[in-house]
């Protein structure tokens, strides 16, 4: 990475900002002589802080990652190849109490064209899921992912400006705008965005999905599972294309994984893939425990799939588990 140095530069600077803001909102909030415009100042204090942690997660990772003096992984433009961490890094989230929710992005969210991402209604009795991967590998797929969380956080903007705006409350016309607003770029870059973006309802145990031929996620319940596979195109080949969607009910303690690719993909030294059947035995087993715990428990299985062997795609996992 040529413009490694100056982009450290530029993260470093954010960094910087991140900590600027959160001095300025602490130190309204100790000047603040009422009450409920203190506690509001703090909220915003803590959420520099959460911004300035990821980011100093992120400028740890890459600065590893891309040291010339770490053999473990390696970095190309259209490359990628490292091994499982023994401790992973969550992402930091958003989410409902109700919902016991861990996400990890290997080898760093930066880097790749995986992506997840929440959103909590404004109601707090529903929480939107939007995961994305993006076809490519290593560095090159990170132009098209910039410019699809760009537009996943303009429609954020929008629903948060606008008490009425409804968008992000369907599935359908979320994946149908995002692929309207990205078929330009796609179409530049040759390149494809897989999408899944579900509503959960927990008022009334329902989940809403529409999915852009992502990898279909899956819902553990006590009877068994089921594959979540109604989807459609890719985006970034028909811009007029509308998305449908689908429902499914959902209840305390199923249990919802969300991942890309390059999970179930994995290879061992023979050349067999990890595969779905694998991911779904080890969640099966293990879906009476926290999320946390069925996340640590999927990584052990693929680090012993793999016989040692390294990843050569990046992947995203996530796993929500209601109680």
């Amino acid at each position: 990475m040529r413009e490694s140095t100056e982009f450290f530069d530029i993260l470093m600077g954010a960094i910087r900002r991140e900590t600027e803001a959160f001095n300025y909102y602490y130190n309204a909030s100790e000047k603040s002589p009422s009450g409920e415009t203190k506690s509001l100042l703090l909220q915003l204090a803590e959420e520099e802080r959460r911004h300035r942690t990821i980011l100093l997660q992120e400028y740890r990772n890459l600065r590893r990652l891309l040291s010339g003096e770490n053999k473990e992984v390696f970095l190309e433009k259209e490359k990628v190849s490292f091994h499982l961490p023994g401790e992973p890094n969550f992402k930091r989230v958003q989410s409902l109490k109700p919902v016991d929710l861990t996400v990890v992005s290997l080898p760093t969210e930066l880097v790749g064209g995986d992506f997840f991402d929440t959103f909590v209604i404004k109601d707090e009795k529903r929480m939107g899921f939007l995961i994305f991967d993006i076809m490519g590998h290593g560095l090159e797929a990170t132009e098209l992912k910039a410019k699809t969380r760009m537009e996943w956080g303009k429609l954020k903007e929008l629903y948060l400006e606008k008490e009425a705006h409804s968008l992000l409350l369907t599935p359908s016309s979320v994946i149908t705008q995002l692929n309207h607003q990205l078929w330009d770029e796609c179409q530049r870059l040759a390149s494809f965005v897989t999408m899944f973006y579900a509503v959960l309802d927990l008022s009334k145990n329902r989940l809403v999905y529409a999915s852009a031929g992502h990898e279909p996620p899956m819902v553990f319940q006590k009877e068994g599972y089921r594959h979540l596979i109604e989807g459609d195109l890719l985006m970034g080949i028909d811009k007029s294309k509308t998305y449908g969607e689908t429902n499914v009910e959902i209840y305390p303690r199923d249990v919802l994984v969300m991942f890309t690719d390059g999970v179930v993909e994995t290879l061992n030294p023979k050349d067999e893939e990890f595969s779905v059947r694998n991911l779904s035995r080890v969640v099966e087993e293990n879906k009476k425990m926290t999320a946390s715990q069925i996340v640590r428990q999927i990584l052990i299985a693929l680090k012993d799939f793999m016989g040692g062997a390294p990843l050569t795609d990046e992947f995203t996992l996530a796993v929500a588990k209601l109680s």
